[in-house]
């Protein structure tokens, strides 16, 4: 009799160890260490990513940041993470050095913390129809007089067109002149030896504004 119960507890011993590692069984294994694998990579993976400073906006050299140009961007940098601008880096009041596009990161060697002495503001208003219609912060433009009535009559003065200044950048553009049509009030970042010449052309000529090309 004893012996008889050694058999039958054997037999089924060996019926669990058959139930262990039957195909479903191993399968149900291989699906939970699969997880758990996955959970560790992708873990790992949030680990790299890291937020920093984008443009919202175009951003020209000159001019001055604001809180509306910027926004935060999440992004996976292993290598160049130093290059760019955490995002808990205060901004506000740093001066653009180059030209920065919009949703691009902003480079930490893009910015600097000394405002640029070097360009004046200069507030303009041009004929709606004599502005890109892709008219925004930050583009460059080459700026062109246009004789006026009064300068095309007067003795002596000159009827024809000219470059007054190429390739200056718009700090801002008044959105409310923008939407009652007619006129477009814009401010423009001079260099400072040529803003008597932009304000002696005031009273001669209109104001066309060329877009340049842009590599972006």
């Amino acid at each position: 009799m004893p012996m008889k119960k050694e058999v039958k507890k054997g037999s089924k011993r060996v019926n669990e160890l058959l139930l262990y590692f039957s195909p479903r069984y191993i399968l149900g294994l291989v699906l939970i260490s699969s997880s758990f694998a996955s959970a560790y990579l992708i873990s790992k993976s949030s680990d790299r990513m890291i937020t920093v400073w984008g443009a919202s906006v175009d951003l020209a050299p000159g001019e001055s940041i604001q809180a509306s140009d910027l926004e935060v961007i999440s992004v996976r940098l292993p290598e160049n993470a130093s290059q760019y601008l955490d995002a808990r880096t205060e901004l506000i009041g740093a001066t653009v050095l180059r030209a920065i596009g919009k949703d691009e990161l902003i480079p930490s060697y893009a910015l600097s913390d000394q405002p640029d002495l070097s360009l004046a503001r200069v507030p303009i208003s041009i004929p709606r129809e004599w502005a890109p219609s892709e008219l925004r912060t930050g583009m460059t433009v080459d700026l062109y007089g246009i004789p006026n009535r009064t300068n095309q009559f007067s003795e002596g003065a000159s009827a024809n067109s000219r470059l007054i200044i190429p390739g200056i950048s718009i700090d801002s553009v008044d959105d409310s002149t923008r939407e009652l049509g007619g006129r477009i009030g814009l401010t423009l970042l001079v260099p400072q030896t040529e803003v008597n010449t932009l304000i002696s052309a005031f009273s001669k000529y209109e104001f066309l504004l060329v877009m340049q090309p842009t590599s972006r």
